[in-house]
């Protein structure tokens, strides 16, 4: 781990097989042969990656975790991890940024704390738009890039020390409940907060509403049975707390900027 390798700007584990820097913004698609183990190695940009297909055991010191298709991940420069035993067919999508976009933009990099979080909207908080963005690739992509992941950044926004403590309890809450139907009154009740601190609030934080945040969950587990292959989508639809398919699809694509169909298809 003392000699962990230094990965610049559009260097990766793996082969690429389609790459794209716009301006500030490195997009590539990543494949791996099926047993690989990476160097230790770390980030000298911060940069996110979606798991299309695949997968890996990444090791971060003495923590590891299996990735899963579908998983949306960040990583902060500097963290030194390895990847092992990739899965047959592993793709995946990476987006990299580079110092000169948040000295531009005048807005900060996401904290370290923001790889470790259980109940981030990575995916479907703009991410999976730069993804089709990636493919696009035509002369209004990088408006559409930075205008994205100025917006990534912003519906992920850390939980300071300073922030009422309910600020971190309500995305548990929410994670753990989100089939049920509850109330804003009985949601205010489980984080102990009058209902108006919860409905005034909860959009200045998190910069959309309740609702809103429930659907992302939704969509966002949507996400891991669509690249198994193992369902139709109306059972995905149902599985992930949808009234039925229209209602699934309509969401998805307001979330994501695709159709289910179309994130299968990638």
């Amino acid at each position: 781990m003392n000699n962990a390798v230094a990965f610049s700007r559009g260097c990766y584990v793996g082969s690429k097989v389609k790459e794209h820097t716009i301006g500030h913004i490195t997009t590539s698609e990543t494949v791996f042969p099926e047993n690989f183990t990476s160097d230790w190695h770390y980030h000298e940009n911060p940069h996110f990656s979606h798991i299309l297909s695949g997968g890996s055991q990444e090791i971060r010191g003495r923590k590891a975790d299996h990735q899963i298709p579908g998983a949306g991940l960040y990583y902060y420069p500097g963290i030194v991890h390895q990847n092992v035993h990739y899965r047959p067919g592993t793709r995946i999508f990476n987006l990299e940024i580079a110092d000169t976009f948040f000295t531009t933009y005048n807005i900060t990099i996401p904290p370290e704390s923001l790889m470790y979080e259980s109940n981030t909207v990575l995916n479907t908080g703009g991410l999976l738009h730069i993804l089709k963005e990636h493919y696009y690739n035509d002369d209004c992509s990088l408006l559409s890039i930075d205008q994205l992941s100025i917006s990534l950044m912003d519906v992920n926004p850390v939980i300071e020390k300073h922030y009422p403590a309910w600020t971190r309890q309500i995305l548990n809450v929410m994670n753990d409940v989100w089939n049920e139907p509850l109330s804003l009154k009985e949601l205010a009740a489980a984080v102990d907060i009058h209902p108006v601190t919860l409905s005034k609030y909860f959009t200045k934080y998190f910069s959309c509403t309740l609702g809103e945040y429930f659907r992302k969950i939704k969509v966002d587990r949507a996400l891991a049975l669509i690249r198994s292959q193992k369902y139709s989508l109306t059972e995905i639809a149902y599985m992930s707390g949808f009234t039925d398919q229209a209602h699934f699809t309509k969401t998805f694509r307001q979330i994501t900027g695709m159709l289910p169909k179309e994130y299968r298809k990638i």
